[in-house]
C-alpha cells in the first residue's frame, strides 16, 4: 500500500493507492518520497502507474523487503510453482504448524469457520481475544475451554456460555472430508478434501498418516498432484499437526466415509461445463457421487460423460469430442438418474 499526498482523481479524492506485490514494486522501482502518477484502475481502485525518476531525492533507497517472519523470525520464501513455472507472487512464512502466533491463530479461525466446524458464537473476534486471555493456543484447546471463566467476561452472560458450550458440542460430530479441511492443509481445499477422504475411508487410517508415510499412494486420485503431495508432506511432518490429530480423537466423532458400491453411476466418471437449470453444480455433483459416480476436473480418457450447460467452455467440448467422450445435455443427465 502507497500512502500518498491526497489528490483528486476523477472527483475523488485518493491518499492510499495499491502496490499489488513486491514484483511490481521492484518492477516500477518504486521508492519512499518518490512522486508518483496514479490512476484509478476501472475507475475504483487507485493504483501507481509509473515514478518520476527527475523529482526523485538523491539519498533515495530501494525498500528492502523482510526475510524473515515478523511474527515468528522463520525464513520467508516465494514458493516456485510447478504448472505456471514461476515463483508466486508472495512471501510467506516457513512454519508449519502453530509455532508463529499469528498463523496459529488464523488456523484456529479456519479450524471453527462455516465450512470447517462450523462453531456459532466463535467468530474470528472471539478467537483474537480468547488468544490473549490464553484461552486458546491450539484447535483442540476449543473442547477444553473453562466456561466459567468466559461467563465472567464483559459481554458473555449464562445464556450465551450455555449457547457457545452448545454449538461446540454440536461440532464435535464431523465428517471425515470436513475434518481434513479444516485442518487447513495448504492446497487442501474442500473438493481436494473430499477426495481424500474417499481414498482414506476413515478416522483410523488418517491418524495413522505420518512423515513414514507413502504420499505417492495420493497420485492415482484424479485433482491430487505434485503441489498437494508436497504440501501433505509438509504437514504430517510437523509434530504439532501430528499432535492435533491424535488429540482429535479424544473429543471429537469422526464419521466413515459412506459411499454406495451399487449406484446406478457405478464405474462411471462425469464432468460439468456451462451453467445448469435448476441446480447447482454442487447439487449435481452430490447426486453423481450418492449413485456411486465418480466427478473428474478435466476432459481426458477417463472422462464417460461431458454434461454441457448453458454457455459450455467450446474447448471442453472439443476436446471430449475429440476423445469420443459421451457429450450430454442437462435434460439427458436428469432422465439418467430418474
Amino acid at each position: 500500500m502507497a500512502k500518498i499526498k491526497p489528490v483528486n482523481i476523477g472527483g475523488v479524492v485518493v491518499s492510499n493507492a495499491t502496490l499489488h506485490n513486491e514484483d511490481e514494486i521492484l518492477r516500477k522501482d518504486i521508492r519512499v518520497g518518490d512522486t508518483v502518477k496514479i490512476e484509478r484502475a476501472g475507475d475504483v481502485i487507485p493504483h501507481v502507474i509509473s515514478v518520476d525518476k527527475s523529482k526523485r531525492i538523491n539519498n533515495s533507497n530501494k525498500y528492502k523487503f523482510p526475510e524473515k517472519c515478523p511474527s515468528c523470525g522463520s525464513r520467508v520464501i516465494k514458493e516456485f510453482n510447478n504448472q505456471t513455472k514461476k515463483y508466486d507472487a508472495v512471501k510467506r512464512c516457513t512454519s508449519e504448524g502453530f509455532e508463529c502466533e499469528k498463523m496459529a491463530i488464523e488456523k484456529i479461525k479456519h479450524f471453527i469457520s462455516k465450512d470447517a466446524l462450523n462453531i456459532d458464537g466463535l467468530g474470528k473476534k472471539v478467537i483474537e481475544k480468547f488468544w490473549d486471555l490464553n484461552f486458546i493456543r491450539l484447535p483442540q484447546d476449543i473442547f477444553k475451554l473453562n466456561y466459567n471463566k468466559i461467563e465472567t467476561l464483559d459481554g458473555w452472560g449464562k445464556l450465551s456460555v450455555a449457547n457457545l458450550r452448545y454449538a461446540i458440542d454440536q461440532s464435535k460430530k464431523i465428517s471425515l472430508e470436513k475434518l481434513i479441511f479444516s485442518l487447513g492443509i495448504r492446497h487442501i481445499g474442500q473438493e481436494n478434501a473430499k477426495l481424500l477422504s474417499q481414498s482414506i475411508k476413515n478416522y483410523e487410517n488418517f491418524s495413522k498418516i505420518n512423515s513414514n508415510f507413502n504420499f505417492n499412494t495420493f497420485l492415482t486420485i484424479d485433482g491430487i498432484g505434485e503441489t498437494q503431495i508436497k504440501s501433505l508432506k509438509k504437514f504430517f511432518s510437523n509434530k504439532s499437526n501430528l499432535e492435533l490429530i491424535g488429540e482429535i480423537k479424544k473429543y471429537m466423532i469422526v464419521k466413515n466415509v459412506e459411499k454406495s458400491a451399487s449406484g446406478k453411476f457405478k464405474n462411471k466418471t462425469f464432468m460439468f461445463t456451462g451453467k445448469l437449470e435448476g441446480i447447482s453444480r454442487a447439487e449435481a455433483k452430490s447426486l453423481i457421487e450418492k449413485n456411486s459416480g465418480k466427478i473428474l476436473s478435466s476432459v481426458n480418457g477417463k472422462l464417460n460423460y461431458l454434461i454441457v450447460g448453458d454457455k459450455p467452455t467450446v474447448r471442453k467440448v472439443n476436446q471430449a469430442i475429440e476423445l469420443k467422450v459421451s457429450v450430454i445435455k442437462q435434460q439427458d443427465f436428469q432422465k439418467m438418474l430418474d
